[in-house]
């Protein structure tokens, strides 16, 4: 069983792929640059970006299980614009 974690070089994606080593998982980690990437050994690095649907074919092939982490885009620039405000209204652009 092949476990693919999205967001395998972020705050909680590391950690992911840490603790599915120690339980004796192969993991493969997804990241948009796999030469800056430094996982346990064993992890399969795969390049790709979940913004570009065609990189994530090979990603996807031959996994069982996936862990998708996606803090990017709008999402993120909404919640980041959000925390700097002192009201408790969505910023422009953003939902909710």
């Amino acid at each position: 069983m092949t476990i693919l974690v999205t967001g395998a070089t972020g705050t909680v994606g590391r950690h992911v792929v840490e603790q599915l080593v120690e339980r004796g998982e192969r993991v493969r980690a997804l990241t948009r640059n796999p030469g800056r990437a430094s996982f346990p050994e064993g992890v399969e690095i795969v390049a790709g970006d979940l913004t570009v649907t065609a990189s994530l074919t090979a990603a996807f092939e031959g996994v069982t299980a996936a862990h998708l982490i996606n803090c990017g885009g709008t999402t993120w620039r909404c919640s980041r614009t959000a925390r700097r405000s002192s009201t408790s209204r969505s910023p422009p652009g953003c939902a909710g």
